[in-house]
């Protein structure tokens, strides 16, 4: 088991007050953070499946993943006629 770094919990604690949050926005709000040491965490957060990135022109949005359900779904046959 990973024990989480002081950046992880910043970057996923900013994140969950907004649907959608800019870099540039949230290195602003994380300024004890250096911005490289952001974008790394940031680009780590994202393969680990944590956070997902939305790359625009010039800027790109994180937002935090919500968990999703693996419980196997159960499909009902058709009733036969």
């Amino acid at each position: 088991m990973s024990t989480q770094r002081p950046i992880s919990v910043r970057i996923l604690e900013l994140l969950q007050d907004s649907k959608d949050c800019e870099f540039d926005a949230l290195a602003a709000r994380a300024p004890e953070f250096n911005v490289s040491d952001i974008y790394q965490e940031i680009s780590r957060l994202s393969r680990e499946g944590k956070v997902i990135l939305t790359r625009g022109v010039g800027v790109f949005t994180i937002r935090q993943a919500t968990a999703v359900s693996h419980a196997p779904q159960t499909i009902a046959s058709p009733p036969h006629v």
